[in-house]
């Protein structure tokens, strides 16, 4: 690599930040070269920063819409691990995190919940660009450990255009290293912390490249293991630290280059995590305090394969990625303080604990096939065409120790009833569902330059969705008669537009104007399960987005101010619903909108001293009274879930030029004050509020050679920040920020 020469330097900054904030510390990133090692000095050359956010190779310069590029240099620099770390410091997205492998980021506050609802989710997760959101109840959000990733794209506004379904707030693409056939590369990565009322934590990472044949053919290997200690203590149970979670996996990478034409890539993923108990604390109860009877433990697995080929046919590039991907996840919850209704109602006398199991499994398979022209084109094009085809059960069943003599005593029931269906006796009702769903879809864009300041975007994607669905229902609820089977399918089809206008006057000024689309799978739903009339299902939303963005540079590229301001407007909103006597089903209705400026700055008067700040001021609103059964009327005005009108993250970093070139890194973040689900909208309903915080961050990092020394302290203020609130059976559930966590991490590179 040349020298890095401060007009180089200078240009860099401006050629990424004109048309993309890189919110993160510090505010420059490293070269997205696929298997590039990291370097130790934040100031690296910006000139080879791509992203797929127009699912071709271009430079973020070029990108006309929200797009955030969080690099593996930035992730490497906040100590990243998980999405809670850094997904919050880009624009316009909210992390509700509450229960391990299912919490969800909402951006723009595209969301009815702030957590798992029956409708597929409105953020969509790629890894690669491979689909990870499977139509219906989402089995695990990925959340993938940060180690070796390349770069995390966030794409802020509906994607459905280029990445299909479910990406109507936005979407996350996961851009992982892949083998390098070009040299060795190693790291190697451990972390040893302590968080306040926890056990000492600690992590093991490590990655090697291994060119087998120099230029043609590479093996990459990631492995990481991660052990946080739980922070709250049950005291039901009588256990101190009870959540704590284990995640481990890794990857595998192969890359075939036969010529300087082709590329074949090989990339698999498998990481589990696991949970001893849920990590919401009991609202009214100590601090750190939980009460359960039995631990709600939670267990989620993503194993994910895909193959690519990438083809220089010289007039195109041909693109075709074939993948596979599994979910798997099991929970339980404690419904103990609901017993004493199943005794008085079915002349039980149950006493030990009664508890919820839930999950299921989904796999996903796709394939895509697409052409994209020659970059520096007068009119440059891409078509393309998808299908993704999913299988997934569920289950949710209820059950007690012991209940199958409590069945047996009971004068409704009897000895030998049936109504226990568990071969331990201990599961008396259950719902088992298995869907089929399928997305078929052609897609395309195309972009003309009219000259060197102006060009022209349109896109467009026609679909088609399918689910089927199968629920059998048995148990007590069933009883005498045969299990309840029932059938329900959904079909779709329709047109997802997108266009842009961009402006270029010179270099240090960009403007772009854009409008975009969203859909997402419609969900059946089962019928004759209740006594009242239900819909057959819901159809996807219609969200149309409204966006204006400028890339400004100032001061000879020592100040950029970047911005965006947006209109959402949302209408047949999928809704998850309730009946009087309690099942839930899926509608649509009811319109909202969501508005807002993002703004993302960054300031380096010399060149140790970089100051980046991201602020989101938004407003997420119902449009209209909504009805909302069993709840009441959530009137026009309420915020939607899930989201927060201001969010604020700054990052100040100094580097010293002075021996082990030490740099220290300054965080902080702001999350406004917003509800976890609608019925908290409901006059008079109890209202489940999240955010409303502070937090703050320092980490100190020395540079031995090729190895990295960093000691880091976060939420230094050890602040209590609801990150969700949800009305359990227990009590008030509410998530929280992670205790004052202070640590050292040792990094060491090739």
């Amino acid at each position: 690599m040349q020298p890095l020469t401060t007009a180089r330097l200078t240009h860099a900054i401006r050629l990424v930040c004109l048309c993309t904030p890189l919110i993160a510390a510090p505010a420059l990133a490293q070269d997205a070269t696929p298997g590039a090692s990291a370097l130790p000095t934040s100031t690296t050359d910006l000139d080879a920063i791509v992203v797929t956010a127009g699912k071709r190779n271009e430079s973020v310069r070029e990108i006309a819409g929200s797009v955030s590029a969080v690099t593996g240099q930035q992730l490497e620099d906040l100590g990243a691990q998980s999405l809670a770390d850094y997904i919050q410091r880009t624009p316009g997205v909210v992390f509700n995190s509450y229960q391990p492998g299912v919490s969800h980021v909402v951006m723009r506050g595209i969301a009815t919940s702030s957590g798992n609802v029956q409708g597929q989710t409105t953020t969509g997760y790629f890894l690669n660009e491979v689909p990870l959101t499977e139509p219906g109840f989402s089995i695990v959000i990925p959340d993938i450990d940060a180690f070796d990733i390349n770069r995390v794209e966030v794409l802020r506004g509906p994607q459905g255009t280029l990445f299909g379904s479910a990406s109507m707030g936005g979407a996350i693409n996961y851009v992982a290293n892949v083998a390098d056939p070009t040299g060795f590369d190693a790291a190697v990565e451990a972390t040893a912390s302590q968080t306040r009322n926890a056990d000492i934590g600690f992590g093991g990472k490590a990655m090697v490249n291994l060119p087998i044949a120099e230029d043609i053919l590479a093996v990459r290997v990631v492995g990481q293991y991660r052990d946080d200690p739980g922070y709250l203590d049950n005291i039901g149970l009588g256990r101190t630290g009870s959540n704590d979670s284990r995640t481990a996996g890794g990857r595998l990478s192969v890359t075939l280059t036969p010529s300087e034409a082709t590329t074949l890539s090989w990339l698999s993923l498998w990481q589990d995590t696991d949970a001893d108990d849920n990590s919401y604390r009991i609202a009214g109860l100590g601090e750190f305090e939980r009460d359960t009877a039995i631990p709600e433990f939670t267990d989620t697995k993503v194993a994910v394969h895909s193959l690519r080929l990438d083809q220089d046919l010289g007039f195109a590039t041909l693109t075709a990625l074939l993948s596979q991907q599994h979910k798997q996840q099991d929970w339980q919850f404690d419904f103990t303080p609901i017993r004493g209704a199943y005794n008085a109602d079915l002349d039980l006398d149950l006493d030990t604990p009664l508890f919820i199991a839930s999950g299921g499994e989904s796999t996903g398979r796709s394939l895509e096939l697409r052409l994209a022209s020659p970059g520096d084109q007068r009119l440059e094009w891409l078509v393309g065409g998808m299908v993704f085809q999913t299988d997934k059960d569920l289950y949710e069943t209820i059950g007690a120790a012991g209940a199958a003599g409590a069945f047996d005593r009971s004068s409704l029931f009897g000895p030998g009833s049936g109504a226990v269906i568990a071969p331990d006796g201990s599961t008396f009702n259950a719902f088992y569902s298995h869907l089929d769903g399928s997305e078929l879809a052609v897609f395309g864009e195309g972009t003309f330059h009219f000259n060197d300041q102006w060009k022209a975007t349109f896109g467009g994607r026609f679909f088609r969705t399918s689910v089927d669905a199968q629920t059998t229902q048995v148990g007590f609820s069933t009883y005498p008669g045969d299990p309840i089977v029932t059938r329900s399918r959904t079909d779709e089809d329709g047109f997802n537009p997108k266009a842009s206008l961009t402006w270029t006057p010179s270099d240090d000024l960009m403007l772009y104007a854009l409008v975009s689309e969203g859909f997402r799978f419609g969900e059946p739903n089962t019928p004759g399960l209740s006594a009242f009339p239900i819909p057959a299902g819901s159809t996807s939303d219609s969200l149309i987005n409204y966006e204006l963005g400028t890339r400004t540079s100032w001061a000879d590229g020592r100040w950029l101010v970047d911005a965006t301001l947006f209109y959402v407007d949302w209408s047949d909103i999928q809704l998850r619903l309730q009946t009087p006597d309690f099942f839930n089903y899926a509608s649509n209705g009811g319109k909202a909108y969501s508005r807002g400026i993002e703004l993302a700055t960054t300031w380096r008067p010399v060149e140790a001293f970089d100051w980046t700040l991201a602020a989101t001021w938004q407003q997420a609103r119902l449009d209209e009274d909504l009805d909302i059964l069993f709840a009441g009327t959530a009137p026009a005005g309420s915020q939607l879930p899930g989201s927060a009108d201001w969010t604020v993250s700054n990052v100040l970093s100094y580097r010293f030029d002075t021996r082990f070139a030490p740099t220290l890194t300054l965080a902080h973040q702001y999350i406004g004050s917003g509800i976890s689900d609608l019925n908290s909208a409901v006059p008079g309903a109890v209202r489940n509020e999240q955010g409303n915080y502070n937090t703050v961050d320092l980490r100190y990092r020395m540079t031995f050679g090729t190895t990295d020394l960093t000691l880091f302290g976060s939420n230094l203020g050890d602040t209590r920040g609801i990150t969700r609130s949800v009305s359990e059976v227990n009590g008030i559930g509410q998530g929280i920020v992670r205790p004052r966590t202070v640590g050292m991490t040792v990094h060491w590179r090739y």
